[in-house]
């Protein structure tokens, strides 16, 4: 006993769904109107009106993503400092950028990883006298999966 294919399964599904319907017979010469009417509205050129409000739109998303990131850059708590007058106790965590900004800290994890040195000013930290490249650190990973905190593993 063979199988047959799922194609001949398929053809014989839709001769017996034809079967149960009558489709209305349409002349040709409605047929050529149909046909004529959907290549009329397919082939119809893009008006100036809808190039310009593309445009618009585009210059507009274009603002607004410009004003978003000078609000970021210029925050009043982000203020510029000199790395080298910034004191950071390295026994204890520092805040990770921008965490002050998203959902409230309810749990999270422990997650020991390499940072590379030259990472660390842009985390309020002070490069430690090491030859190494990396340095192991401990974040404070929040439920949302964003990071909280950050120290550097003293070794």
């Amino acid at each position: 006993m063979t199988n047959p294919s799922p194609d001949a399964e398929l053809a014989e599904a839709l001769s017996t769904l034809r079967a149960h319907f009558e489709v209305p017979d349409v002349d040709a010469a409605r047929q050529r109107e149909l046909l004529a009417a959907f290549d009329q509205h397919w082939a119809r050129p893009a008006s100036f009106s809808g190039r310009l409000s593309w445009a618009i739109s585009t210059a507009s998303l274009v603002v607004v993503a410009v004003a978003l990131n000078w609000m970021v850059v210029s925050s009043p708590g982000q203020a510029h400092r000199e790395p080298a007058a910034e004191i950071v106790d390295l026994s204890g965590f520092v805040p990770w950028p921008g965490a002050a900004a998203w959902p409230p800290f309810e749990s999270g994890a422990l997650v020991r990883v390499n940072l590379p040195i030259s990472e660390l000013p842009s985390l309020g930290l002070t490069t430690p006298p090491s030859p190494a490249p990396v340095v192991q650190a401990d974040v404070i990973v929040g439920q949302d999966g964003f990071a909280r905190a950050v120290r550097l593993v003293q070794q």
